[in-house]
């Protein structure tokens, strides 16, 4: 037999045993080695037919592992073609932004929160919209309190959920999210590690990704009544960086005139009642009357304004390109943390991050960067007198999402919450007297 016939021959095997199914070679198989192995049938085997079984066993034994190699390799393949086919949506954590913490509530329990802030990819070809998170790790024994996920406006700058705000998003793009649980319990351990987290994301049509996260813990704050030094401009190489510090450092200088001793905040100033340039008041009342004074009945008359803010709003306003506003947003949560200097002016950073949208995360920069009951700085503090007074002034500028999101923070926050609370009770019932009307 010639080389040529014997690679022919080869060749036809090959063709007609391909199509086989592996049980068949399977078969083959283990009828020779029971032949070869078993003593009775072993015994009336003659002795010029067992070379024969051995190479029958080799042979179909040999076939029948690859065939079954095959058959596994294509049930693999089929599994990942069809969890691609499941997964409408890609998770990429922002490791800056991934945070969690414990706090003790009212009636003494401990709440963990955890935040983790996602870059979103839509990989379907249909919107897609992100309705529940679930933590899969830690374990943590306790009730949910709260589990929500967030993502931004297509073509905006606010975050909502797709459940109320109808936010998704559009096949092929890519949005910031963030999801937020929280459970009353605590993974034991230290409070200020580093904790790995699993959680647990679906959107609209029960799909779940799995995505792991490292939440960093919130360090305690060293007492100092030394000053924190801030950044030399001059040293600052990026313009958009240099031009926020400048502002952020006038405004330290302004705050340092008019502080909340003197009853100031730095460059904030309102409108109210005809009267310009006044500072901003407290919550005072009137008792024996029915109006409601926990938030102004003419809200949409005043004005809380700040120089300082807007040149904030403008450098923002002059961005261009999607990186520069990330730039800009990393710059301002960057500063909302007391090793960096600018505590005392956290409610300028925070003011300026909710105009442009990011009220949840300069809140969770806030909580994970500022101590709480800091009495050298006030930075937590001067967050949420000042959100006290936008609530009560300024009610109207607010979304319900965003009032969920202040809710959730002063919920975990162990800071005073001044009346907050009660603030967003009424602008909530006074919005549905609005909508009845």
């Amino acid at each position: 037999m010639t080389p040529v016939e014997g690679a022919t021959i080869f060749q036809k095997f090959s063709e007609a045993v391909k199509d086989l199914p592996a049980w068949i070679f399977s078969a083959f198989a283990t009828t020779a080695a029971v032949l070869l192995f078993v003593p009775l049938a072993n015994a009336e085997l003659p002795m010029e037919y067992r070379p024969w079984l051995v190479i029958s066993l080799v042979l179909f034994g040999v076939l029948a592992i690859f065939k079954w190699v095959v058959v596994v390799l294509r049930a693999w393949r089929a599994f990942q073609a069809e969890a691609r086919v499941r997964k409408t949506f890609h998770l990429t954590p922002i490791a800056q932004q991934c945070h969690w913490s414990v706090s003790k509530q009212a009636d003494g329990s401990m709440v963990t929160q955890i935040v983790a802030n996602f870059a979103v990819k839509n990989q379907s070809s249909s919107p897609v919209g992100l309705v529940g998170v679930r933590v899969i790790k830690p374990k943590i024994k306790g009730d949910v309190l709260h589990d929500d996920i967030l993502v931004r406006q297509q073509h905006g700058r606010m975050y909502g959920t797709a459940q109320v705000s109808d936010y998704r998003i559009a096949p092929g793009t890519t949005l910031p999210g963030q999801a937020m649980v929280m459970i009353r319990g605590e993974p034991g351990g230290s409070r200020e590690r580093d904790l790995d987290v699993t959680l647990g994301i679906k959107d609209e049509d029960g799909n779940e990704q799995r995505v792991a996260v490292l939440c960093w813990g919130v360090k305690n704050a060293k007492p100092s009544d030394d000053p924190i030094p801030v950044e030399a401009l001059y040293s600052i190489t990026d313009p958009i960086e240099k031009d926020v510090a400048a502002v952020l450092q006038a405004e330290m200088v302004r705050y340092e005139k008019n502080n909340r001793s003197r009853g100031g905040f730095g460059s904030f100033y309102m409108t109210y009642d005809g009267r310009s340039d006044l500072q901003i008041p407290g919550d005072s009342w009137v008792m024996n009357t029915a109006r409601n004074q926990e938030i102004s009945e003419t809200a949409e008359q005043n004005v809380i304004r700040s120089d300082s803010l807007d040149a904030l709003l403008t450098i923002y306003s002059r961005l261009e390109t999607s990186d520069e506003r990330e730039r800009y947003t990393n710059v301002l949560l960057s500063r909302l943390h007391e090793d960096r200097g600018y505590a005392r002016v956290a409610y300028l950073i925070v003011m300026a991050l909710w105009k442009v949208g990011l009220l949840g995360a300069a809140l969770d920069a806030a909580m994970f960067g500022l101590p709480e009951d800091d009495q050298r700085t006030f930075g937590m503090s001067n967050v949420l007198m000042l959100l006290n007074a936008m609530l009560r002034f300024q009610h109207f500028q607010f979304t319900n999402d965003e009032l969920d999101t202040i809710e959730r923070f002063i919920q975990t926050s162990g800071e005073h919450t001044f009346r907050i609370p009660q603030k967003i009770s009424a602008i909530r019932a006074c919005r549905i007297i609005k909508t009845a009307g």
